[in-house]
């Protein structure tokens, strides 16, 4: 009896360890919630945990795939490892990893019902405004920086009877994020416990209108490759052509003392209406004559790509007409009443314009170590066009900063000639690109080699420790993934544990 009593004792130990450790891991996730997604809708239905929801969507998907998508809404996660040699920028990798027909569930057999073509998944109602669609994602802790990609289904493609591929997909729009706002306003979140959110305007194509599948793309930048997918089906309403914006005055557009030289840069900008400011138009304009009569209707022309958001101009009935003979009358208008604009003159034109070319990872280091052989690599010879550039490494063995240009540390020790890669990212500060290098080396036994220990259910093992169990090798993962390398042996035992390679990775 008292052995009983001491093995439950453990089972409940383990237990509480793995629900501490569980939201260590959701802090990391995030959801489409505008138009909300398929598993997040489910989540919020009070009778999808019965077995046997009302909504139909919601049914098909709980006998295929039980309560775990809903439980997991904001983990629809696939990691793209750089320590594998994958690159998450490549499109044929993220293609390869997330194959067609498991674009919805980001290829987890777990949540393979959200996969499922059905005219019963629910449809959120989309009305364009002058041709924009308004996207939101949320996150217990999102994650910065992160790219953000964007799809809608195509005409061709119907929802209702074929599972959803890559070719299906239109790439809408692409954007890295560096901040996640808290301002929620008058748009609450339809769950509770989120720290922040991503809102995007997002055009959509003229005249589509009926059933679709908008899929978005949420990418860490980072080695261990976290990338969130998530289908929301909506309903696209158009009725008709694009309506004409309710114009709103914002003020003269050539204000007395606004006189900007030859050779000056007018910076123009509209900024939203969110809290946060962001430019819906950003728009630098070269003076190459100074006269008001000439650079006016030129930057009233660079402008014209904008014509849904602001125009200049007299508001003559439902039109807005450039007065060219008295350049008082000529107000700005604004489609967002709540929006601004914002004129500048940057003298002399102003700092260069940031090169849009991405950087160059380079590593140089040693391509041979022995067991536990310091080493360093150099990121030095990495080269960008703006600048300094921001560093991230990841090498097996590494200690002390990962952020500096060099990376410092240990090689693991091993039993047999073993291949490790070392990873380096850069991000150059000015244009938000990245650029990722791989560089292998080998690790060869030392003087008395060794076999390493079994692994043992509960030992608090350190990020690069090497184990053995069932004949095979693992290594525990570095941080934030440490911790449950120490979990529960069901959830966590390398090779055996249902979610083991969330704390190990398998080596030779």
């Amino acid at each position: 009896m008292k052995s009983l009593q001491r093995h439950i004792q453990q089972l409940l130990k383990w237990a509480l360890i793995g629900i501490t450790l569980l939201p260590m891991l959701a802090l990391a996730h995030v959801a489409t919630d505008i138009p909300i997604a398929r598993q997040l809708y489910c989540y919020t239905q009070p009778d999808f945990w019965s077995g046997n929801p009302a909504d139909k969507g919601c049914n098909e998907l709980n006998k295929t795939s039980g309560t775990h998508p809903g439980q997991q809404w904001n983990e629809v996660a696939k990691l793209i490892k750089a320590d594998e040699g994958y690159d998450y920028n490549n499109q044929e990798t993220v293609e390869t990893l997330i194959p067609n027909g498991k674009l919805c569930s980001a290829a987890n057999p777990l949540m393979e019902g959200l996969n499922t073509p059905s005219a019963n998944w629910h449809k959120t109602p989309m009305t364009t405004k002058n041709g924009v669609a308004e996207v939101r994602i949320v996150g217990t802790a999102p994650h910065v920086s992160s790219i953000v990609k964007i799809y809608l289904s195509k005409s061709s493609y119907n929802p209702a009877t074929m599972p959803l591929k890559w070719s299906d997909l239109e790439l809408l729009h692409e954007e890295t994020v560096t901040v996640a706002r808290t301002d929620w306003g008058e748009q609450p979140p339809s769950v509770g416990g989120l720290q922040g959110y991503f809102k995007f305007n997002v055009a959509i194509p003229n005249g589509r209108t009926g059933d679709a599948v908008l899929f978005t793309r949420f990418q860490r930048i980072d080695p261990a490759g976290e990338g969130f997918y998530n289908c929301s089906d909506i309903t696209l309403h158009n009725d008709g052509p694009t309506p004409t914006p309710e114009w709103h005055a914002n003020g003269l557009f050539q204000p007395q003392g606004f006189t900007p030289k030859q050779g000056d840069t007018i910076h123009f900008r509209v900024l939203g209406s969110s809290k946060s400011y962001n430019e819906t138009v950003d728009l630098q304009y070269p003076i190459t004559n100074a006269a008001p009569t000439v650079w006016g209707p030129g930057l009233v022309q660079a402008l014209k790509p904008y014509a849904s958001i602001v125009q200049v101009g007299e508001l003559k009935g439902a039109s807005i007409v450039y007065n060219t003979t008295d350049a008082t009358k000529n107000l700005v208008y604004l489609a967002d009443e709540k929006s601004s604009k914002a004129m500048s003159i940057i003298p002399g034109g102003g700092p260069e314009p940031v090169n849009p070319a991405p950087p160059v990872a380079r590593i140089t280091g040693p391509t041979s170590l022995t067991s536990g052989q310091t080493f360093t690599f150099s990121g030095t010879s990495s080269s960008g066009s703006n600048g300094p550039l921001l560093y991230n490494w990841a090498v097996a063995g590494m200690t002390g900063p990962t952020d500096d240009a060099t990376v410092n540390g240990k090689a693991y020790t091993v039993t047999q000639p073993t291949i490790f890669k070392a990873r380096l990212s850069v991000r150059d500060t000015q244009n938000g690109k990245t650029n990722q290098a791989v560089f292998d080396f080998t690790v060869t036994p030392g003087g008395g080699g060794g076999e390493h220990p079994a692994y043992k259910e509960g030992t608090a093992y350190k990020a690069g420790d090497i184990v053995t169990n069932n004949g095979k090798n693992y290594q525990c993962k570095p941080h934030p993934y440490t911790a449950w390398c120490a979990g529960a042996a069901w959830a966590y035992a390398p090779g055996s544990g249902t979610a083991w390679e969330q704390a190990w990775d398998e080596v030779q």
